[in-house]
């Protein structure tokens, strides 16, 4: 699979929320709230992981 196909993959992924986005602008930012919320969650659990296996 190239760069190309994922590309196309993540388009066709991430074209509904932007639609529903535009209409709904609160429910779009809640929504990426949560994923930014996740994302950072699970990078300071990995940093206290490795540090405290250190």
């Amino acid at each position: 699979m190239g760069a190309g196909t994922g590309i196309i993959f993540l388009d066709f992924i991430v074209r509904p929320f932007l639609r529903i986005g535009m209409k709904f602008p609160t429910v779009m930012l809640v929504m990426l709230a949560i994923v930014y919320g996740y994302i950072a969650y699970l990078a300071i659990k990995s940093a206290y992981l490795s540090e405290a296996n250190s």
